[in-house]
């Protein structure tokens, strides 16, 4: 009897884990960028820890019926953005010496990542690459004069330029030792029309106004609450009933 009592309570529990995972293995930071853009366009995304040693890592949940959009979203936005890494990431990391040309390597791609940085921290801007050429000064003869470093940008952005191509060349060339403004190629890349924003989806649970992705948890929540009070009564009323009931007459002796 218990048994039949309590699985409705199992299925209203396991109602509450129906949600879909959207982006997993994130940085707080990245997984703030998604909720704040989904958040925006009217869907009730969740950002919950995805476990797993070292640095924190989140994980974006949606409601199943709200995937489909919600990828939509990302996509305009260019989120989750792969960031290059950046002086400390990459020279942070432990490991055997690293020869001239690894070196080298290494240190072009952690100028490109700190300059992408910089370069997204302009508002209006979605995404931004840099591609920095540094001379292989071993491979240059003592005659022969050595060649500048060159850079190529690379800025996506929505609606009007949100930048100057004089002082995007001032930045990079400035953090190249060597780099003239000159030496910089700068290219816009105009992002797609951002998605029309969605009319909240809501429905109403009695006096509760939710978002329709929320309405099947909430139910799952209040069906559990009233099958477990239903359950409760119950048990009290059988226990109340048991505690009350007159006591059986003893059986009488039996004749000699």
């Amino acid at each position: 009897m218990m048994r039949s009592l309590l699985a409705p309570l199992l299925a209203a529990t396991l109602a509450l884990g129906c949600r879909a995972t959207l982006q997993n293995d994130l940085s707080e930071n990245e997984a703030d960028q998604v909720l704040v853009a989904l958040h925006g366009q009217g869907i009730g995304a969740a950002k919950e820890p995805a476990g797993g040693t070292g640095e924190a890592r989140y994980t974006v949940t949606v409601s199943p019926e709200e995937v489909a959009p919600a990828l939509e979203i990302l996509r305009a936005e260019g989120l989750p953005r792969d960031d290059a890494p950046g002086l400390n990431e990459v020279f942070g990391e432990g490991g055997l010496v690293p020869t001239a040309t690894e070196e080298r390597a290494r240190y072009v791609a952690a100028l490109s990542g700190e300059l992408s940085r910089s370069l997204r921290a302009i508002d209006g801007v979605i995404d931004a690459r840099v591609h920095v050429a540094l001379p292989d000064r071993r491979r240059i003869a003592l005659d022969e004069d050595t060649p500048r470093p060159r850079a190529s940008v690379l800025l996506k952005y929505r609606g009007a330029p949100p930048y100057e191509e004089e002082a995007v060349r001032a930045l990079v060339a400035g953090a190249v030792q060597g780099m003239e403004p000159t030496d910089v190629a700068v290219v816009g890349v105009e992002a797609s029309p951002a998605p029309e924003r969605r009319e909240a989806n809501l429905v109403n649970l009695g006096p509760v106004t939710v978002t329709r992705g929320s309405s099947t948890a909430l139910k799952a929540i209040l069906g559990g609450a009233l099958g477990l009070h239903l359950v409760l009564a119950l048990l009290l009323v059988l226990a109340w009933r048991r505690r009350n009931a007159p006591p059986e007459p003893a059986d009488e002796a039996a004749a000699p």
